[in-house]
């Protein structure tokens, strides 16, 4: 059967039990604590135009006060070299003359990172800030987008001269900015759903199921496929939950037990473990014996951001337990700087588009009060934390390639044409601009031309 003919066929049950699905997600995410959405610091857009100022000028006051910076670690007249390009016309700054989009100033910048140009770099950022601060427009609304990314460039210049205070801030994803997302967008649903059906058709011919997983956070994913499991007869379940920092415990081990209480109102067999993890023989200890599955969710806008080495130590370590799949949920952005070649210009230049699809799309879906609260608590911080971690050095690169080691012995699988057409009935459901793409064994949730999410399954090369 054909896949379109096999969308005219399921078009109506996939409907009906993707509404279940939704429900079924909202209904566990409402049963958590949130805190007031509207607040009345969040009233307006003033309060996040003085916000946006206030940065600004931050960023502007510190770049003007590097003028006097002396030298650092005998880096003296490097560290000169850029704060006289600061005060006056340098004679490497007439490369940038005639450069007056920002987004050709970003990528000036970019490319003189990439070949340690500081002095050509931090003129293109002075210019950058300089346009922001004193030309905003305030019609638009992705001013701050140019913002995060001047502040990335800044903070890979500094970082050559190994300053040492963190320009990264954390991101924080709160309640009331993952039920924003859970509700008007699709990205939350795609990579839960998306994931849970390959799971669940993972274990068609078992009646065990042992997942591993490595960022479970408030294990919202997981109730709709623990309900579908209830309905097969002599069915288990286990889930081991990988944590990578001690201080998330807690959280983790309330998790579990909501996730027992679920189980038990379904009649699902369960078990819950967790699973304090620095290195990778560290998951030796794990017991195997059923059909064992790794999930695992990389840089999501609803999830943390973990670091580079975090993920590296889960993938790997989870290939030390054989297992029969791996479900691997990402931002098609990793998986573009994946790419051995891609040069730290090239992914600049690709995060910007990047990030600059996922504002319209977001603000498409939500109020402009709603955009800016997304925009700042979560995709400030991940457009910094991509630009901070991707290697413009040989020495960053050997680490960045070595984190995704595991997948020289796995192998793309395809995904089953209901997994397909759900997808594509999930992306319908939020309006025009989103849909889905499935290409080389992968499915990638887009918006307009841009893939934004993408989710893939892989097996062991011997299979």
């Amino acid at each position: 059967m054909s896949l379109m003919e096999y969308d005219n066929t399921c078009q109506l049950s996939e409907s009906s039990y993707l509404a279940e699905l939704i429900a079924c997600s909202m209904e566990t995410a409402v049963n958590f604590e949130t805190e007031r959405l509207c607040s009345p610091n969040l009233s307006g857009d003033s309060f996040f135009d003085d916000l946006f100022m206030g940065e600004l000028l931050q960023l502007e006051t510190e770049l003007s006060s590097e003028v006097s910076l002396q030298g650092i670690h005998g880096k003296k007249s490097s560290m000169q070299n850029i704060g006289y390009c600061m005060e006056c016309k340098h004679s490497e700054g007439a490369q940038l003359e005639g450069e007056t989009s920002m987004f050709g100033l970003l990528l000036t910048g970019a490319k003189a990172v990439e070949t340690s140009d500081w002095p050509l770099a931090c003129n293109a950022i002075a210019s950058l800030t300089h346009i922001l601060c004193h030309e905003k427009n305030d019609k638009n609304p992705y001013d701050m987008i140019f913002v995060y990314f001047t502040q990335g460039l800044r903070y890979k210049s500094r970082s050559a001269f190994e300053q040492s205070h963190e320009l990264v801030p954390s991101q924080t994803v709160t309640m009331p900015t993952f039920q924003m997302l859970l509700e008007l967008s699709p990205y939350v649903k795609f990579a839960q759903f998306t994931a849970n059906q390959a799971i669940f058709e993972a274990i068609k011919d078992g009646n065990e199921l042992h997942v591993v997983d490595f960022d479970i956070m408030e294990g919202i994913q997981w109730p709709p496929l623990m309900a579908d499991l209830a309905l097969r007869k002599n069915v288990s379940m286990r889930m081991t939950a990988i944590i990578m920092d001690p201080e998330n415990a807690g959280v983790v081990q309330n998790t579990g037990k909501r996730l027992s209480e679920f189980a038990e109102s379904v009649n699902l067999p369960f078990k819950f473990d967790q699973m304090i993890v620095r290195k990778e023989q560290d998951f030796d200890s794990i017991e195997v014996g059923h059909t064992l599955i790794a999930n695992c969710a990389i840089d999501q806008l609803h999830t943390p951001t973990r670091k580079l080495s975090h993920i590296g130590i889960f993938l790997n370590g989870v290939s030390r337990l054989s297992p029969k799949m791996v479900v691997l949920v990402e931002e098609e952005l990793l998986h573009f700087a994946k790419i051995a070649s891609t040069s730290f210009g090239e992914f600049f230049s690709k995060a910007f588009q990047h990030y600059a699809a996922l504002s319209d799309s977001i603000l498409y879906s939500f109020s402009s009060v709603g955009f800016r609260l997304i925009e700042r608590k979560i995709m400030g911080p991940k457009i910094l934390d991509s630009v901070k971690k991707f290697p413009s050095e040989r020495r960053e690169k050997v680490s960045w390639e070595g984190a995704f080691s595991l997948f020289k012995f796995f192998k793309p699988s395809p995904l089953s044409p209901y997994n397909i057409s759900q997808a594509k009935l999930l992306a319908g459901v939020f309006g025009k601009g989103y849909w889905v793409q499935h290409q080389s064994c992968r499915l990638s949730l887009c918006w307009k031309g841009q893939p934004i999410t993408t989710a893939s399954v892989w097996v062991p090369i011997n299979m």
